[in-house]
């Protein structure tokens, strides 16, 4: 690849690549700029610095793991919940470990997950409401569901399909369950 070609994408894009595989330890435009066989000085006309290069990777994970998502499921006519849940016991976890892991070492990705993460519960308690589960109960719920799910990308388990879809079945029995809380007697 000529540095005439690539463009600020392609270079985000290989970060991406680069940080699911290796760690954000690998987010240095000497390494980006090997990886691609092109100079360092292609990586300095896209972007001012490392931090402004971050930054531009950390928007293009948000798009990736909130905004397409949502834009996925919201796509789908029936189940939402139900589609977000497949979409998300599915999907490849490794850039989300890697931007997670991140995270614990970099205020910027901090607060990047932390936003997305908010987004997200925000947008599971919406559909939660649309499937009828009383707003008393909803949050809680939520935290359940997002929880078990970074449960499962944090841990090695890797679920056969027959074995994903009872998982599936079985948190959106439990998110979607009548309140049966039994008041003192």
């Amino acid at each position: 690849m000529t540095d005439d070609r690539l463009t600020s994408r392609d270079w985000v894009n290989a970060g991406l690549k680069a940080l699911a595989k290796t760690g954000f330890t690998a987010l240095k435009a000497d390494t980006l700029s090997k990886a691609l066989g092109v100079s360092r000085g292609s990586f300095y006309w896209h972007f001012a610095d490392v931090g402004a290069f971050h930054a531009a990777v950390l928007h293009r994970w948000r798009e990736i793991a909130y905004e397409n998502v949502v834009r996925e499921v919201d796509g789908t006519a029936e189940n939402r919940l139900e589609s977000l849940l497949d979409r998300a016991f599915r999907a490849d976890t490794r850039l989300e470990r890697a931007v997670r892991s991140w995270a614990t070492a970099d205020p910027r990705a901090r607060t990047m997950v932390e936003a997305v993460d908010l987004r997200r519960l925000v947008y599971i308690e919406k559909l939660l409401g649309e499937a009828g589960v009383a707003p008393d109960v909803a949050p809680t719920r939520v935290r359940l569901l997002y929880w078990a799910y970074l449960g499962f990308i944090l841990s090695s388990a890797r679920l056969d399909q027959a074995d994903r879809r009872r998982l599936l079945d079985e948190l959106a029995r439990a998110a979607m369950s009548k309140d049966k809380r039994r008041t003192p007697a």
